[in-house]
């Protein structure tokens, strides 16, 4: 079933190329500037995450990007080691950390490589490195070292004007996203249109896209958060708590992932076609298409991985955001013949 999905929505596509590009083509700069914004806070966030454990309170030189890392004891009252590179010569020495003994030949070629060595011998400790030349180099604090854990912070000492610069970008960020976020229900409604061939006008997309801005923001909003938190989660379990119990959970985060990229999968759509309904009766009805139509639904949200990546190398012009949203109403279109009810397939 998936696959005629996926050709009638292929010959749809080519009779009706140019109003779909020509969507994309209105929102790139939009979308340009959100994942220009995103690339540059992004690592921002990460280092914040992987900073919970260790915190770099000062950098006495100009040193650039440096790379801490921290290689828990094998015993349970042992010191804990702590090494300061240059990124640059970590990427180089990475075979001897991770080798599958960390012996005394691996120790000594990391201090000798390394811009400065210590030792934490309990939580929380705050130490003070110094170089080979006995002045000092960095002030760190680790909260905790897990035993037999290789910890490792990344730090780029040599940013001026960074915050300002962040602050730019965590505006430009939340300015595009929000724009984009009450746009999506009316680029939704438009394509669904040309699904059911209905002859539609440019100004027709703006004028959906004003009547839907709130529903369509709250929507996005709304499962932007959830699905963040969701995946913050999963990288807090795997890479900073890194326990047995820990992937166990990240395990229940990915399955809890899945389950509200189903449900998302065709709010928009539902959403377009029962305008007057509240968007928590949206959002019960596309978990019932969804688990009614599990395989089907899969499907359908793998098949978006690929159309991603193209999109993504087409910058967003093909299939890209209208490319999207025009499958997942072809789809819907073709779910909803299963069903007998006319209200369920008549678009308002």
């Amino acid at each position: 079933m998936i696959r005629r999905t996926f050709f009638k929505f292929l010959l749809l596509s080519m009779s009706n190329v140019k109003r779909l590009v020509l969507v994309n083509i209105v929102f790139f700069p939009l979308l340009s500037v959100f994942l220009y914004c995103f690339i540059h806070v992004l690592p921002v966030v990460v280092h914040y995450i992987d900073s919970m454990n260790i915190s770099v309170l000062q950098v006495y030189s100009d040193y650039g990007k440096l790379a801490i890392v921290v290689v828990g004891s094998q015993g349970m009252d042992g010191d804990h080691d702590v090494y300061v590179f240059e990124k640059k010569t970590l990427n180089r020495l990475r075979r001897h950390l991770f080798a599958r003994e960390f012996d005394g030949s691996s120790k000594q070629t990391l201090r000798r490589e390394s811009i400065t060595y210590g030792v934490i011998k309990y939580p929380k400790q705050q130490i003070t490195l110094l170089g080979k030349g006995g002045q000092p180099v960095i002030t760190l604090r680790v909260e905790s070292v897990k035993e037999g854990s290789i910890e490792i912070l990344f730090y780029n000492s040599r940013i001026p004007g960074a915050e300002r610069l962040l602050v730019i970008y965590v505006v430009g960020l939340t300015v595009s996203f929000l724009l984009l976020a009450g746009s999506f229900c009316g680029i939704n409604d438009y394509t669904q249109r040309v699904v059911f061939h209905e002859t539609r006008g440019l100004s027709y997309l703006f004028r959906s896209i004003l009547r839907s801005f709130g529903r369509s923001m709250i929507i996005t909003v709304f499962f932007s958060v959830i699905i963040g938190a969701i995946i913050a989660n999963i990288y807090f379990y795997i890479f900073i708590m890194s326990t047995d119990v820990s992937v166990f959970i990240a395990a229940i985060n990915f399955w809890m992932l899945v389950f509200f990229l189903l449900i998302l999968l065709w709010v928009f759509p539902i959403s377009a076609i029962r305008r007057d309904e509240s968007l928590w009766r949206v959002m019960k009805k596309s978990l019932f298409v969804s688990f009614d139509n599990f395989d089907f639904t899969l499907r359908a949200l793998l098949l978006l991985i690929p159309m991603g990546i193209i999109s993504f190398l087409t910058i967003s012009l093909v299939p890209g955001v209208s490319g999207v949203f025009s499958f997942l109403n072809s789809a819907l279109k073709e779910l909803s013949s299963r069903y007998s009810s006319v209200e369920n397939v008549t678009p308002a």
